[in-house]
């Protein structure tokens, strides 16, 4: 496995969540999650599952990756996006509704894109 996916590995829940620049109310994303498992991904978000699997490019500024939906709502389709890691937080600014990856962590109306903050779930022990 690549060194970067290996660092994405584990159970990441959204902090915070901007969609086409609006800002939604914290419980409409409560129990969102995105689970990583080898190349593997599976979201939960908003009362769906999807799945699929997950490419890291660690070598660009700033980091890209590239979700292909193989299960759920977006089964299909293919998600661009950039990412940042500093330890257990994870943030990401990603394609919703095709196009390119962003270049820049911002959303605005009609973008297209979302903007997340993720935190590694930490299990009893760990």
């Amino acid at each position: 496995m690549d060194e970067e996916l290996g660092k994405l590995q584990g159970e990441w829940n959204v902090v915070f969540l901007e969609v086409e620049g609006l800002v939604p109310a914290p419980h409409t994303y409560a129990g969102a999650k995105i689970v990583i498992d080898g190349d593997q991904f599976t979201s939960i978000a908003m009362g769906a599952t999807y799945g699929g699997k997950i490419a890291v490019d660690a070598g660009t500024d700033p980091k890209t990756f590239r979700m292909t939906f193989t299960d759920g709502p977006e089964k299909g389709k293919r998600n661009f996006g950039i990412y940042e890691l500093d330890g257990n937080r994870w943030r990401i600014c990603l394609t919703i509704t095709g196009g390119a990856a962003p270049t820049e962590f911002a959303t605005s109306p009609r973008s297209g894109r979302a903007l997340e903050t993720l935190d590694r779930e930490k299990h009893a022990g760990s």
